[in-house]
């Protein structure tokens, strides 16, 4: 379904940036952008919100902090205890900063998708539209 994809397999800290030019989409014209994803064993983004970012390049931009762990609220994470092996009464829970924010969508074909927000080209000037995500540390 897309061309190239990138397959993170370690990550420190994410941050990912993005533009198109305005002269490739049709004037006067509402558009949104999305993060299209999947996550195979992915660890850590059921505690740190994502900031997502659309707007014109020094311009107008919209941002909104998202959790892009889709089962954040289900999940109860165990530690491992080096004497005991799993503990169950170590279990935990997200922390409160991720709950209550959006979350991202299940598609037909099994890829996460979350709307990062909305646009409008209203003309032909050459502009650039910027998107972002990028882990918000608090």
């Amino acid at each position: 379904m897309f061309p190239e994809v990138a397959k993170l397999c370690l990550v420190y800290s994410l941050e990912i940036r993005g533009m198109i030019n305005t002269l490739s989409l049709s004037p006067n014209t509402q558009y949104a952008a999305y993060l299209v994803f999947k996550m195979i064993n992915a660890y850590g983004f059921d505690n740190e919100p994502m900031d997502l970012s659309v707007g014109v390049e020094g311009g107008h931009s919209s941002t909104k902090s998202v959790c892009l762990d889709p089962n954040v609220k289900h999940r109860v994470r165990q530690f491992f205890c080096k004497c005991y092996g799993w503990c169950p009464h170590r279990a935990r829970r997200p922390r409160n900063k991720v709950l209550g924010l959006q979350r991202p969508n299940v598609r037909s074909d099994g890829w996460l998708e979350i709307e990062m927000g909305e646009f409008f080209n209203s003309s032909l000037e050459d502009e650039e539209i910027q998107m972002s995500v990028v882990e918000k540390f608090e």
